[in-house]
């Protein structure tokens, strides 16, 4: 059994420790089916993909019991597929794991993907978050969910010094996620005029960007993305080369330059052939004073962001 794992390797794989496998073993039978030449417990490949399904519905919020039994009657019904694996100890996708149809309709919980990521189950937490893209939207997904966890998990933090690993992986997550939504079959061809998203020069905090991005695409609305830090002239030049019809300046947390940034940006969209709009965006803008009087309003939220770009 090349493929088969140890007690304390399945643990490690699926992020919980080895007294819960063996808890789940003895109360639910959900545990290994083979043993060693001397008697060891070892997890093969099927063993493990059991319990990722497990460890899926509890993160959903549904009772350790009454996951077993699910599990338990999806396997008398039907074979679970074996993943292939690599090596002893490689990933285990959750597109291997062969989930019944009345469990696909389970909504998301944020405690599951919390539990998720504090297990630093990156695919689990991914295929939660996409699950919910899909059942709700990317914006009630991004501020019912997303957005929540990652300031829950900075909170955190600050309150602990820990935790950090979690909180990349999250922010990982959740970006990996919002790059995968589609747009629309009849999406906007490169002849419309998109709305151009940056961030100001010293802002790296850009995840809302892309949150922002992966909603205009699944409103199929045209848009350029400049990212992180972008320098005020590579903002201003991207108006004048592309002549947007809209241009977001995101400002998390407030810096010295701000203000000059806004202004230099409001001076490209006049100059632009065409009637282009400015909008702020993010919290960092409080800050900015009088220099807010050069953009045509200040995007709140996700939700009100698409509404407005979308006019």
């Amino acid at each position: 059994m090349t493929d088969a794992l140890s007690p304390g390797a399945a643990a490690r794989l699926l992020g919980v420790a080895p007294t819960t496998l063996r808890s789940w073993d003895r109360r639910y039978g959900i545990g290994p089916r083979e043993r060693s030449p001397g008697g060891h417990r070892r997890y093969s490949p099927a063993d493990i993909a059991r319990l990722r399904e497990l460890c899926r519905l509890v993160g959903e919020g549904v009772p350790s019991a009454e996951a077993a039994r699910r599990i338990d009657s999806a396997t008398r019904t039907a074979t679970v597929p074996e993943p292939r694996a690599a090596s002893p100890g490689g990933p285990v996708s959750l597109s291997t794991v062969a989930v019944p149809a009345r469990e696909q309709e389970h909504t998301p919980t944020l405690q599951g993907v919390a539990r998720a990521a504090m297990r630093m189950d990156s695919d689990l937490v991914e295929h939660l978050l996409q699950a919910a893209v899909e059942r709700n939207g990317t914006v009630a997904t991004w501020e019912d969910l997303a957005m929540p966890l990652l300031y829950g998990m900075g909170r955190r933090w600050e309150d602990t010094q820990r935790y950090v690993e979690v909180e990349h992986l999250l922010s990982w997550s959740v970006s990996s996620v919002l790059r995968r939504v589609p747009a629309p079959p009849s999406a906007p061809g490169p002849h419309v005029r998109p709305v151009v998203l940056a961030c100001v020069p010293h802002e790296m905090h850009s995840l809302p960007v892309e949150a922002l991005a992966a909603s205009l695409r699944e409103a199929g609305l045209a848009h350029r993305v400049l990212g992180p830090c972008t320098p005020t002239d590579a903002t201003v030049r991207t108006v004048a080369r592309i002549g947007p019809r809209a241009v977001v300046l995101w400002c998390h947390t407030s810096g010295e330059h701000d203000a000059e940034t806004l202004m230099a940006t409001a001076r490209a969209t006049v100059r632009a052939p065409e009637r282009t709009a400015l909008y702020t965006a993010g919290p960092g803008w409080r800050d900015a004073g009088d220099a807010l009087r050069f953009a045509d309003g200040h995007l709140g939220s996700l939700a009100e962001g698409v509404r407005m770009l979308s006019g």
